[in-house]
């Protein structure tokens, strides 16, 4: 087998064990599509990657996301060695480190799609890694500076997954003649807000993960309007409190999922494999969110709820049933947004 192809079996191989959500979903797009999907997802994990490993310094982190930034700025496959160089010394703990040391044979497959697909690749890369940069944090509790604004929130959740947004409908207009030019520029208006939605999803319910581990992505605005501290938050007698928070934090979650289904319905129905990508991880989104906002405490807690296999299955075929109606794919989301108090009426 060529080593190209043996590199693209190694994506598609790794893909599962970095993503449990996004990896049934990819594998159900169009085969040249799902390959640039995989790798354009891969190469975002590492830098996320680069972001979150708890043995870099802040300063390290800035210094290895430039790195990386540079090889797809100026297309210089020196760049890849230097950037191995550095992050070769961490210790291969999980997966996600696996597959940062494997990155040259990621950038393989990327280095071998046509530049047009590079750029598009590139462009949004760049652009995620750049506003990593920014976020950057060392892992010391005492040095780690919290988001203070939800403008700040908005930017960093575009960063991280509005990029990502962008990214997947420049793919989608490339690999698809009924993705027009017409059809793009209504996408464009929702493919920031998709991303972010799903981030959203993932903050809320990593919450108490994270500040358990000196981490938060709660806003101290949000925090100070209802009287409470990365502290407090965990007292039962603060569990009213806590519920009102989260219920703003959800509202802000749906508010961008109810742009990522209008996304979805302005996807030509022809473009089946495509819908049915979008589709799953946004209704797994909005079960996610009625699940927290009924175990609010539990969360806290226990610092984990996830929706049921029975769940995932249940809306894994009801959304290849939808995804040929837009009126019934509407429907059925609507249905389950009645399931999460305290919302406006969708616009």
């Amino acid at each position: 087998m060529p080593v190209i192809n043996q590199n693209i079996v190694f994506c598609q191989e790794m893909l599962p064990k970095v993503s449990r959500t996004f990896a049934p979903t990819i594998r159900m797009l169009p085969k040249k599509l799902e390959v640039a999907v995989t790798v354009a997802y891969l190469l975002c994990r590492i830098a996320d990657t680069v972001e979150d490993e708890e043995s870099l310094s802040k300063e390290q982190k800035q210094q290895y996301l430039t790195l990386y930034a540079q090889i797809f700025k100026q297309k210089d496959r020196a760049k890849i060695k230097e950037f191995l160089k550095h992050i070769i010394t961490i210790p291969d703990y999980n997966q996600d480190v696996y597959l940062m040391k494997n990155v040259p044979r990621v950038l393989s497959v990327f280095f071998s799609f046509a530049p047009e697909v590079q750029n598009l690749i590139a462009i949004w890369v760049v652009e995620m890694v750049m506003g990593m940069k920014k976020f950057a944090q060392s892992q010391n509790r005492h040095k780690f500076q919290f988001l203070r604004s939800l403008k700040d929130l908005d930017e960093y959740t575009y960063y991280v997954a509005g990029t990502v947004g962008h990214l997947l409908t420049a793919l989608f207009a490339h690999f698809s003649q009924k993705i027009t030019p017409a059809v793009v520029k209504r996408l464009e208006i929702f493919s920031e807000s998709f991303g972010k939605g799903l981030q959203m999803v993932n903050i809320i319910r990593d919450m108490t993960k994270d500040l358990r581990r000196g981490q938060s992505y709660i806003p101290e605005e949000i925090l100070k309007k209802y009287k409470l501290t990365r502290q407090s938050i965990f007292k039962v007698d603060n569990s009213e409190q806590a519920q009102r928070l989260f219920n703003e934090l959800i509202q802000i979650a749906v508010q961008h999922l109810d742009n990522a289904l209008a996304y979805i319905v302005n996807i030509p129905k022809e473009e089946t494999r495509i819908r049915l990508f979008c589709l799953l991880p946004l209704f797994w989104a909005m079960q996610t969110l009625a699940l927290i906002q009924k175990n609010t405490v539990a969360l806290l807690r226990t610092g984990s709820i996830k929706i049921s296999r029975r769940i995932i299955r249940i809306e894994f075929l009801k959304a290849i049933i939808l995804a040929f109606s837009n009126r019934l794919t509407i429907h059925h989301y609507k249905k389950i947004r009645k399931s999460i108090t305290a919302l406006p009426a969708p616009a």
